[in-house]
């Protein structure tokens, strides 16, 4: 408790106060409480803001669609091998085990314009090359891509994990009833997976919303500002404008939007389970 108030609790309770001060360490004896006037501005002045949070929101959608339906499908096929199948499961989460910086420093080089392997690989296809960190669009999919590539072995080890822990005689006994494998899927497979799903779409909103390391070292937040999150934004406006008081409003903005997407989670994703059962 000691540890949890020292590094969580107390920040989180600062970070709340100074939110609501017009605070910079440029002039820290200018310190003066405003109220809601930080977060007044976020939503009605600053288009950096709302441009961030825009982009912050489509890569989160973008990035869990994705990485829920490529890694549900890995976990189904994985769950089907016997022999080689801790092999793979090995193999698929060494992208995981990478760090972030380093995953958007090695991508950054794949999508290159002029010597990358990703427009190497599209010209072998008769496609033209993809200006991947030069276009707002393709800029956008290229930290989709990216983040998707680290992130679908976390979800295919969760959804593999419920998969596995779920009895086998239950299957036998709808295959006896006389259910197809979709049947199977749809009315026993997914409603029993709930639990596990739930586990990996909180964890995976919260990783999406604060993205800050694979976006810094992929695109820097470029071009212009089209792929700035949220996280860079506060790094910027606390680190290099020294606006703690604005950066601690953008913060707790973050914070409360991932509490609510959380609950939301928890309740449509348990009233599902509660109806299934």
């Amino acid at each position: 408790m000691v540890l949890l108030t020292v590094f969580l609790v107390y920040p989180l309770l600062d970070t709340t106060r100074l939110s609501f001060f017009d605070y910079s360490y440029l002039s820290p004896e200018a310190k003066k409480f405003v109220g809601f006037k930080n977060y007044i501005e976020l939503f009605t002045g600053d288009d950096n803001f709302r441009s961030s949070l825009g982009f912050t929101l489509r890569f989160t959608f973008a990035c869990i669609t994705l990485e829920f339906i490529l890694g549900l499908t890995i976990a189904l096929v994985l769950k089907q091998v016997v022999r080689l199948g801790s092999l793979i499961r090995t193999i698929s989460i060494f992208p995981y085990m990478i760090a972030a910086i380093a995953a958007g420093q090695m991508w950054r080089l794949l999508f290159n314009y002029d010597y990358g392997v990703v427009n190497y690989v599209l010209s072998m296809l008769s496609i033209k090359p993809v200006n991947w960190l030069g276009s707002f669009s393709s800029a956008f999919w290229a930290c989709v891509i990216t983040e998707i590539w680290r992130s679908v072995p976390f979800v295919m080890l969760i959804l593999l994990s419920g998969l596995q822990s779920i009895p086998g005689d239950i299957m036998e006994a709808a295959k006896v009833d006389g259910a197809n494998a979709r049947q199977g899927f749809v009315r026993i497979t997914f409603p029993l997976l709930l639990p596990s799903i739930t586990i990996a779409l909180i964890f995976e909103t919260i990783f999406k919303l604060r993205v800050f390391d694979i976006i810094i070292t992929l695109t820097g937040g470029g071009p212009g500002k089209s792929t700035t999150p949220l996280g860079v934004l506060i790094q910027r406006n606390y680190f290099q404008s020294f606006e703690a008081g604005y950066s601690g409003a953008i913060s707790v903005v973050l914070l409360v939007l991932g509490g609510v997407i959380s609950l939301l989670y928890l309740k449509f994703i348990g009233t599902e389970n509660r109806a299934a059962s």
